[in-house]
């Protein structure tokens, strides 16, 4: 897609610094924008980092960050005044900015909730054609809560609020000025039902970039199971570590290499401190990455990597992306993920691999062991579906998304 001449502004006021998928979401919508030709215009927090600032050329636009829990409050009178509150300074905010960066073609909201949309439906009835003619706004955050086994759902009562205010904005989105957007079919389909508006599912920004980059020449002779991102507990990193020890302890000579990511402090979710165990550590078979990775140290052990394990919990990650699946996938490297969830939803329609029972230690230790095994075989069905990964989630779909008024 030619995007020569056109102007893109992305908005996010949580932009501070390296944590959470704002940084590196922005810095793929900024890279295939600007690869089509595009002028890519970014705003973010007044408390930026200074090296994300001088990358971006970002505008530090935004006074606060509603995303810091600054607004959480035990009455829920404070909490609805709290979003208006909110609200009021963005519109202000966002209105001082589109002083100062004139009109553009399109403007990106990369995590936009009810904090922002009020704002937002006023900006696009007073300034929708004057400062900008188009608006995509990504909802990630879900309003459904689900039974026990993830089949049915209802809806939070504070969803009523933002059910309104999209529904009020269904106009535009029928005539294309304004979409709706996320990166998980599961969670658009709530809101669809929600709202009766309806929301494009995006691939993940990042996905395209590693188009040019996939797949590995180096060749093991044990695999290299790999576990990549944050070590939080809801990506199940302590269920990793007890089948990782389990294995050992059945098989002291195991022939494979598990790497594994664990550069933040973990925290369970009684408040407990979850440690990396001196027998991992000490294993000659396991090798800790301690510290964040920069781009080509991730991408090194990312292509490297015989088979990927994201065992996240459900009840965090039923609607969830990983960018790490989805970049896994274009690697052509074959996945353990968690059942019933959107990784395995992923993994069937472009990836390979095994699916693991949520938060079954005993399931996952299983599921590995039978990826030493047979890793061979799988990495040669995860390559063969490497095209069908890149065909969707490539940036020429991620563009057409961005910018086709309606999408057949």
């Amino acid at each position: 897609m030619d995007l020569k001449g056109k102007k893109l502004l992305i908005c996010e006021e949580a932009l501070t610094g390296f944590k959470g998928h704002y940084y590196t979401w922005i810095k793929a919508i900024r890279h295939i924008h600007a690869s089509a030709g595009a002028e890519v215009m970014v705003a973010g927090n007044i408390l930026m980092d200074e090296s994300i600032r001088d990358e971006f050329k970002a505008n530090p636009a935004y006074s606060t960050n509603s995303w810091s829990g600054i607004y959480n409050h035990p009455k829920a009178w404070r909490r609805y005044a709290n979003v208006f509150r909110h609200n009021l300074k963005l519109f202000m905010e966002n209105r001082k900015l589109f002083r100062q960066t004139g009109k553009v073609d399109c403007v990106v909201l990369t995590a936009a909730r009810i904090y922002h949309l009020i704002a937002w439906y006023f900006l696009c009835r007073l300034y929708l054609g004057k400062y900008f003619d188009r608006a995509v706004f990504f909802v990630l955050t879900s309003e459904a809560v689900y039974d026990q086994e993830h089949k049915n759902y209802h809806f939070k009562a504070s969803s009523k609020l933002i059910g309104s205010i999209i529904r009020r904005m269904s106009g535009y989105v029928q005539s294309g000025k304004v979409v709706f957007a996320g990166d998980s079919h599961i969670t658009c389909g709530e809101y669809e039902v929600l709202t009766g508006v309806p929301f494009r599912v995006f691939p993940s920004p990042g996905a395209g970039l590693a188009a040019g980059s996939q797949g590995c020449e180096e060749q093991h002779e044990v695999p290299h199971i790999v576990f990549l991102g944050v070590s939080v507990i809801d990506k199940g990193i302590d269920l990793l570590q007890d089948a990782i020890l389990q294995l050992l302890d059945d098989d002291p000579d195991l022939k494979a290499r598990f790497i594994i990511q664990w550069a933040t402090k973990t925290i369970d979710y009684s408040g407990n401190n979850v440690d990396i165990s001196p027998e991992l550590r000490h294993a000659e078979q396991v090798e800790l990455l301690e510290h964040t990775l920069d781009d080509a140290s991730y991408r090194y052990y990312l292509q490297s990597a015989d088979v990927m394990v994201l065992p996240y919990r459900r009840l965090e990650y039923f609607n969830k992306i990983s960018g790490v699946a989805v970049e896994a996938a274009i690697a052509g490297v074959p996945m353990i993920v968690t059942e019933n969830t959107w990784l395995s939803w992923a993994m069937d329609e472009y990836g390979t691999g095994l699916t693991v029972k949520d938060g079954d230690v005993r399931d996952l230790k299983e599921k590995i062991a039978y990826a030493i095994r047979h890793w061979r075989e799988l990495k040669m069905q995860a390559e063969a579906r490497i095209s069908t990964a890149l065909e969707l989630n490539s940036s020429e779909r991620y563009l057409r998304n961005m910018w086709t008024a309606h999408i057949q």
